[in-house]
């Protein structure tokens, strides 16, 4: 799995944001904010990963039980798949 190039991650205020670029700027009714946890998801999706290695990588950064990471990663995955926001 890999993210899309047409959106880019900034922080405001605190706030990871999840920012369109392009035409994605008129598919979008809102913007994207993102929990520590799904920023650093969204990092690591730059490049092809497993979920096997989001959940790996998530469960060592933020000292949580592989099933818990494995959980939240898919859930992640999920809701931005349905936003049309992992390449195919």
């Amino acid at each position: 799995m890999k993210r899309k190039t047409d959106f880019i991650m900034q922080n405001v205020a605190g706030e990871n944001l999840l920012v369109p670029l392009g035409a994605r700027m008129m598919d979008l009714n809102g913007l994207i904010t993102l929990n520590d946890t799904a920023a650093c998801v969204w990092e690591l999706l730059a490049q092809e990963r497993t979920l096997a290695e989001l959940a790996s990588a998530v469960a060592e950064r933020f000292d949580v039980t592989p099933k818990l990471a494995r959980d939240d990663v898919q859930t992640f995955m999920d809701e931005i798949a349905k936003m049309g926001l992992l390449e195919s």
